[in-house]
């Protein structure tokens, strides 16, 4: 006759097996689910009004990398660290390592593209702070460009 405790071993047994069971069916839909969505963000199209090399767009560009708000060489999008002095800016569709020349009042600077943004409405480029200040002020915080992929 088996006691209580031969039973009870035999019923944690079985469970740890559906334990792991469950662990392994949650892991493959994990895998799965990423995957899936990972298919989708590369099959993404780019922003068809600027994917063409030197097209011209007109929008809002802000800036990001005050003092304390990302540390330096914290990963990008892109996975490139981040310096808030380089010539970089986040655009939401084109592709990382796109250079594009953005313009405002009569100066430019040259940037590319190594992060994503989470922009609404007409704010379609974060340019680093480095960039923004060769074509302006950052107290205006959101200015008006034009921009020409290269």
């Amino acid at each position: 006759m088996r006691g209580f405790c031969q039973y009870r071993r035999i019923i944690v047994n079985s469970l740890n097996r559906l334990n792991i069971h469950r662990h392994a069916v949650i892991a493959a839909a994990i895998v799965l689910s990423v995957g899936v969505v990972g298919t989708l963000m590369l099959a993404r199209p780019a922003e068809a009004s600027v994917s063409a090399i030197g097209t011209m767009a007109t929008c809002n560009a802000t800036w990001y990398g005050a003092v304390g708000e990302i540390p330096e060489g914290w990963p990008t999008a892109s996975g490139e660290p981040f310096h808030r002095m380089a010539l970089k800016a986040a655009h939401n569709s084109l592709p990382f390592g796109t250079r594009v020349k953005v313009t405002y009042q009569g100066k430019s600077v040259t940037v590319t593209i190594n992060d994503r943004g989470g922009f609404g409405g007409a704010v379609c480029l974060d340019l680093t702070y480095g960039a923004f200040t060769q074509i302006a002020n950052t107290d205006l915080g959101n200015i008006v460009v034009q921009y020409q992929v290269l």
